[in-house]
């Protein structure tokens, strides 16, 4: 299972929970195909992770490889190994989160060991080392040679780098010939965010529209049937997440972008994706003039 093997990317892990989930919502039995095409397209990503994936599960005897032709379910784990992955996923994440905080408080030095994080931190040295791939993938962190990792400078820089990223991706998600808005999500999207916009505003709001925020681009994203732009966004996500995740954005900032993202909906649902797109490019450009929320 995952949770043996330390050098699975935090992708891989990822999908493999996802891909047992979905057998059990299935009710799928012992010698079920598991077609490699169908888990891509449920879960939007390409061929290579969803076979980092099985071959995870294939590890722990949970499926069967059938040498070239795919794979077979073998067993499904006892709630004991489900629980198990669940808490390392829980585990990865709330350190992942402290990385985050500690950083942005300046509590954590440019360079620094992997032992140094697990005596600070409290953390398994299983967990700290997928945290740190995980930051060296999305281009934060890099191993230094012989021992330690270091923080890559400017963070400003790597932010303002997204956001330029951002401007040339986003908007053209919008204008996929696959893209299909998703209206159930877009109806509950907007109660959402009305939802934030109206209540009292508190110290702690912004933080919350975060998720709101990096929900809302990726749904988009994954609306666009296009794998490769949906990673691609995420990984975004991921990224202002460490870089940005606890800024508590100022009322008018929030605002304002709650605004743009009901705009770009309902230009979406009326079937104007060139007026969407455009208001995407808007909204990532004043969103980085003001080194604010997206």
């Amino acid at each position: 299972m995952p949770a043996k093997h330390p050098k699975a990317s935090r992708l891989q892990s990822e999908l493999a929970r996802k891909i047992l989930h979905l057998l059990k919502d299935e009710g799928a039995a012992a010698g079920h195909h598991l077609v490699e095409l169908d888990l891509c397209e449920a879960f939007g990503v390409s061929r290579t992770p969803v076979r980092g994936a099985l071959k995870l599960l294939a590890a722990d005897g949970t499926l069967t490889s059938r040498g070239g032709r795919g794979f077979i379910l073998a067993r499904l784990p006892a709630a004991a190994d489900e629980d198990e992955r669940s808490a390392e996923d829980e585990e990865d994440r709330h350190l992942f989160e402290a990385l985050a905080i500690a950083r942005a408080a300046g509590q954590l030095a440019d360079q620094f060991t992997q032992q140094e994080v697990v005596r600070r931190f409290g953390a398994k040295l299983s967990a700290v080392m997928r945290a740190l791939r995980h930051l060296g993938e999305l281009g934060l962190v890099e191993r230094k040679p012989g021992n330690g990792w270091a923080f890559v400078p400017d963070p400003a820089r790597i932010l303002n780098e997204s956001y330029a990223f951002r401007r040339a991706l986003e908007p053209q998600m919008l204008l996929q010939p696959s893209f299909k808005l998703d209206r159930t999500w877009a109806e509950r999207a907007r109660e959402r965010h009305t939802k934030l916009r109206k209540r009292p505003w508190k110290s702690g709001d912004g933080v919350i529209f975060h998720a709101v925020n990096a929900e809302f681009h990726e749904q988009l994203a994954r609306s666009s049937g296009n794998r490769a732009i949906l990673k691609a966004v995420q990984r975004q996500g991921q990224l202002r997440d460490f870089l940005i995740g606890q800024w508590d954005y100022p009322m008018e900032q929030v605002r304002s972008a709650i605004d743009d993202h009901l705009e770009i909906l309902a230009a979406l649902e009326a079937g104007y994706a060139d007026k969407a797109a455009a208001l995407m490019l808007h909204h990532l450009t004043q969103s980085q003039s003001q080194n604010e929320v997206a």
